[in-house]
């Protein structure tokens, strides 16, 4: 059954949009209005060039719909929307989303479910086109909740000149990769990998050893399974591998990361899609065609995707909703988009023009297949920032990876518990 807003919710005005807290006040504009069908589509979004580019698309997607689309930092934007979704104000229609924020919203019941208009409309926008691997990531428990637009994924980089000059082989596994680091390892001028441990990539950058030298992150039931034997083996793995790493790495990020392949500063690691094109941009890089990407060993490692989703509240019609979507989505405008991010079109993505053009594209596409989102629990950011913490602990030596496990194990568990999971 579908929502109807009150009167009293659809007026949702500035003061009580931003009446929550007075950062949000200072921080936010009013963006939120009563939604009526002569106005504007309204889209709160997060902004980069991808998604910039995706909302111009989406203003001439269908005659006669105007496209109100406000694109902010992406804190910003979530918290623009929680407030819209949690008043359940039909002032907001469309909203950006990545993988993890689709398990938070649809299990609030703040997002729209799309699998009739996506069956009905499936033919007339060629659906069947986007790759399966990004069709996860904008899915929750069996249910498609937005349309991707973008899929990044992570490639293990490697200079292939150092490589080669060490008569080195293609890693099959972790053990390799630690072997690779040790052996093209050269401080203080260059180090043998970088890592990516600061906060919000640490659970990206573990997901592989997570996945494939341990059993993954959780159970079937959302119990940790992180510290058991493989999963100590895993994080193990990270603190044997952090020896060759560049210094600092605890606070490096994907920045950081783009600045120690494009800088000589490390010769192996772990990268996202989104940045193999500095590495050959003049302007970033001193190693220009000197990087080459494949898939992590075993694979499972991180992907995630970014869609927009239709707003449960809002009072806009849901077909027209849907192909302002699908107009993003058309092949034409991700051959557009194509040198601003991966796109789950097929037909684009493995186009031996395209391939041509963006080198790294057959890398991509292989990395897709084999990689795994991140567990689709709502919860997971809050779960992922305790357990990730203990285990940088344990990598960098700082308490015994045994016992940090333990313990984070529990400080989950007991946070799951109180969201009401059976632990």
């Amino acid at each position: 059954m579908r929502y109807e807003a009150s009167p009293y919710q659809r007026a949702v005005t500035r003061r009580a949009v931003l009446g929550g807290t007075a950062a949000a006040a200072l921080a936010m504009p009013a963006v939120l209005r009563r939604a009526h069908a002569a106005e504007p589509v309204h889209l709160i979004s997060h902004r980069y060039p991808a998604l910039e580019y995706y909302a111009d698309r989406m203003r001439t997607a269908v005659p006669g719909v105007e496209l109100d689309a406000r694109l902010m930092p992406s804190g910003d934007a979530m918290q623009l929307q929680r407030i819209a979704l949690s008043s359940r104000s039909a002032g907001l229609d469309l909203l950006w989303v990545n993988s993890i924020s689709i398990a938070n919203y649809a299990k609030n019941g703040w997002l729209e479910p799309l699998d009739d208009l996506w069956e009905k409309h499936r033919e007339e926008f060629n659906l069947d086109d986007v790759n399966p691997a990004s069709m996860r990531g904008v899915t929750f428990e069996g249910h498609i909740y937005a349309m991707p637009l973008t899929t990044n994924v992570l490639l293990w980089a490697h200079r292939r000149d150092l490589l080669e000059e060490a008569g080195l082989a293609q890693p099959q596994s972790w053990e390799d990769v630690i072997a690779i680091a040790e052996a093209l390892d050269s401080p203080p001028r260059r180090s043998g990998t970088t890592l990516a441990l600061k906060w919000d990539m640490t659970p990206h950058e573990l997901q592989a050893v997570m996945n494939t030298v341990g059993e993954g992150w959780f159970d079937a039931e959302w119990r940790p399974i992180f510290q058991r034997e493989r999963g100590v083996a895993a994080v193990d793995t990270y603190r044997r591998l952090a020896k060759f790493a560049v210094p600092g790495f605890t606070a490096h990020g994907n920045d950081e990361n783009a600045v120690n392949f494009g800088q000589d500063v490390c010769a192996v690691g772990q990268q996202w899609a989104t940045r193999c094109a500095s590495m050959d941009d003049p302007a970033k890089s001193r190693v220009i065609g000197l990087i080459d990407w494949t898939t992590p060993p075993g694979g499972k490692q991180s992907i995630t995707t970014d869609g927009y989703a239709i707003s449960r509240f809002s009072g806009q019609d849901r077909d027209t909703l849907f192909r302002v979507l699908a107009g993003a989505l058309s092949e034409e405008s991700q051959r557009g988009a194509a040198k601003l991010a991966t796109p789950p079109r097929q037909a684009v993505l493995n186009d031996p023009e395209v391939q041509k053009e963006f080198r790294w594209y057959p890398a991509v596409s292989a990395a897709m297949a084999a990689a795994e989102p991140l567990p689709s629990l709502p919860e997971f950011n809050e779960a992922a920032e305790i357990a990730t913490k203990r285990m940088v602990q344990g990598i960098v030596e700082e308490t015994d990876i045994q016992q940090a496990l333990d313990t984070a194990a529990k400080e989950v568990s007991d946070l799951l518990g109180r969201r009401g999971y059976q632990q």
